[in-house]
């Protein structure tokens, strides 16, 4: 199958660019987060690709995130790039904040849109953390929708 890459201007101006299926070439975000550690999120974008059938993706230039969906559905999950963490946005319940701080995870619910969706929003991982398990495992559970 050949990877269609679409541009598109929000009406606030911000280019979001976005696959079809499959991920994004590197070369079209690292310029965006080349102040930023990428690791984590390499490792992540990598996972999620080999465990998600029909991953579509998009990244949001002004807002340093990546939005993730399967197929032609509606996005699922965020990824917003900070420089000490990886905030995420999943569709699940909140009720799994206390499985997440359980883990040792800090999850400070956001007032965004998705946070007023019902979504379980404000997971923070830092960036110094290099076993992506947990967030693919989360984030394959919002795709799963």
């Amino acid at each position: 199958m050949v990877q269609h890459i679409t541009r598109k201007q929000t009406w606030t101006g911000n280019e979001i660019i976005q696959t079809d299926i499959g991920l994004l070439a590197d070369k079209i975000w690292k310029t965006q987060l080349k102040n930023y550690s990428t690791d984590l999120l390499s490792l992540i974008r990598k996972s999620l690709l080999e465990k998600v059938p029909d991953l579509g993706e998009k990244f949001n230039q002004a807002g340093l995130y990546f939005g993730y969906r399967v197929g032609n559905r509606k996005d699922k999950a965020y990824i917003y790039v900070q420089k000490k963490n990886l905030i995420i946005d999943l569709c699940i319940s909140r009720n799994f904040t206390t499985k997440l701080k359980k883990l040792g995870f800090e999850v400070k619910h956001r007032d965004n849109f998705q946070g007023r969706a019902g979504w379980l929003t404000g997971w923070r991982i830092p960036q110094s953390t290099l076993n992506p398990k947990p967030a693919v495992k989360w984030l394959c559970k919002a795709l799963e929708k």
